[in-house]
């Protein structure tokens, strides 16, 4: 009987520590950190857009106008008299029959996906910068460096006086004109994701949508 009390306790002991051992335990499934997807912005495709102001003047243009558009023949030509640098173009279509308030073209801009701005003002600033410039030996430098003699240099600086005066982005109210803007950025992009038109003077801008 001894014997059997001591197999009995040892049974009973190997039992105890088999149930204390620990169990295995599963690791943990890895967590995956849910991603939101960067929103796309809407593109514009270069071309026709339109805008009715907050005052209500009908505003149509094209961005970029090219070279060969009837409204810039004058400038293009005055351009390449002087040699000046090329431009990008926007002609705008201007009615403010039904305006409120006189319309002052001051500035179009384009942005694009990557949030470049690409900023249209009056060509009266490229006019500016193609007039040539009077010396004080009476001769003309040009803006490719050239100088003329005052003979040749008077009769181009006062046409581009002429054209200066001729080209201004005020329409008054009633009045419906062609109004010319110009970038002096010739590359630009065949999508925006925004087109901001300034339509009085240097106030905030009011977007432009595509046109049919």
């Amino acid at each position: 009987m001894k014997h059997l009390t001591i197999a009995t306790f040892a049974a009973a002991a190997l039992a105890l520590s088999s149930c204390a051992a620990p169990a295995a335990s599963t690791p943990p499934a890895p967590v995956t950190a849910e991603v939101t997807p960067t929103p796309t912005a809407t593109t514009l495709p270069a071309g026709k857009f339109k805008l009715t102001t907050l005052s209500g003047a009908d505003i149509t243009f094209t961005l970029p106008t090219p070279a060969t558009h009837p409204a810039v023949a004058k400038l293009e030509a005055y351009r390449k008299k002087t040699g000046g640098a090329p431009v990008s173009y926007l002609v705008a279509e201007v009615d403010n029959r039904k305006g409120t308030k006189a319309v002052n073209m001051y500035q179009v801009n384009g942005f694009d996906t990557e949030g470049i701005q690409y900023m249209f003002s009056g060509v009266t600033d490229a006019i500016s910068e193609w007039k040539p410039s009077y010396q004080a030996d009476d001769t003309y430098l040009l803006p490719s460096g050239k100088v003329i003699p005052g003979d040749a240099g008077t009769p181009l600086s006062n046409e581009g006086s002429d054209l200066h005066n001729a080209f201004n982005e005020y329409v008054d109210v009633a009045e419906r004109k062609t109004v010319v803007l110009q970038s002096p950025t010739t590359e630009l992009p065949a999508e925006f994701t925004r087109v901001s038109v300034q339509p009085s003077g240097g106030g905030e801008g009011e977007d432009a949508t595509p046109a049919p």
